[in-house]
């Protein structure tokens, strides 16, 4: 064993063997291990255990890292030299996540937040997505329709918008349900996807529709956004909506709006009633 300890140390393991065994599969095993850690555990029994996990890691890490860089100088092979930059990244987020876990059972807090569940409002018939349209909006309709489908009958919006994954995924659910839609005051951006998936729209009066371009949170194109939006305006012609509309539909850059004003909806078959 003393041997073993030493020879990773100094990288003299194979690349493999230390990448996937010594840092990865011992990582998995002390991952597990943490699990049984009693919550009467003492402070110093935790500082201990830090500096205990600080020396095993930095041990793998160091080892693995030395094999890597010499398999990468004999062979050329840089593939197993970068990924072991990034399984030590990962073992160290698990190691400080695990850590701060046992300290959370110690203290009574929670190291990690938990996002809050949406609790939808319930009106009667309808029931209200007030604020940004995300997945948790997804989840929270399809459990309330879930557990009293029978009740509700239309759907009432005052969004800015959100995610338009999310938005599809609701749109789909009223559409299997048959609901109807209203706007109460707003309904921007991803939220239109939603208003359109009614059987019947209503805008009431003084509220509004929003139209823009679609544009990426992160600089990393990970998405063709003509692309995404040519998906969505074919989704609205296919609930009604006129072709002279949905050529006007992304004419606002991200940063702006359009308004239509109700004459041009209601021509457009945008909203029914």
């Amino acid at each position: 064993m003393q041997r073993f300890v030493k020879s990773h140390w100094q990288g003299m393991l194979p690349a493999f063997l230390s990448l996937f065994v010594t840092l990865i599969g011992l990582r998995v095993i002390i991952h597990l291990l943490y699990s049984a850690v009693p919550g009467t555990i003492s402070y110093f029994g935790i500082v201990l255990l830090f500096a205990a996990d600080a020396s095993v890691i930095i041990w793998q890490i160091t080892g693995t890292l030395r094999a890597c860089e010499s398999r990468m100088r004999k062979s050329g092979d840089t593939f197993l030299y970068w990924g072991s930059y990034g399984a030590s990244v990962a073992a160290v987020v698990i190691m400080v996540f695990d850590l701060a876990t046992i300290l959370s059972l110690k203290t009574g807090s929670n190291p990690v937040p938990v996002p809050p569940k949406v609790a939808l409002a319930v009106q009667g018939d309808a029931v209200l997505i007030n604020g940004i349209i995300d997945f948790a909006t997804y989840n929270a309709l399809k459990t309330l329709l879930e557990n009293v489908p029978a009740s509700i009958r239309t759907v009432r919006l005052n969004s800015n918008g959100g995610r338009i994954y999310a938005a599809r995924g609701i749109a789909r659910i009223l559409i299997d349900h048959r609901l109807d839609t209203e706007v109460e005051m707003r309904c921007l951006s991803a939220c239109t996807l939603v208003f359109l998936a009614g059987n019947r729209r209503k805008l009431r009066e003084g509220a509004q529709l929003g139209f823009h371009q679609y544009a990426q949170a992160s600089d990393v194109p990970l998405l063709d956004t003509a692309e995404e939006q040519e998906k969505d305006r074919q989704f609205l012609k296919a609930r009604g909506v006129s072709d002279s509309f949905l050529r006007k539909l992304f004419q606002a850059e991200h940063d702006e709006i359009w308004f239509p004003e109700r004459q041009e909806l209601v021509a457009a078959g945008v909203i029914t009633d």
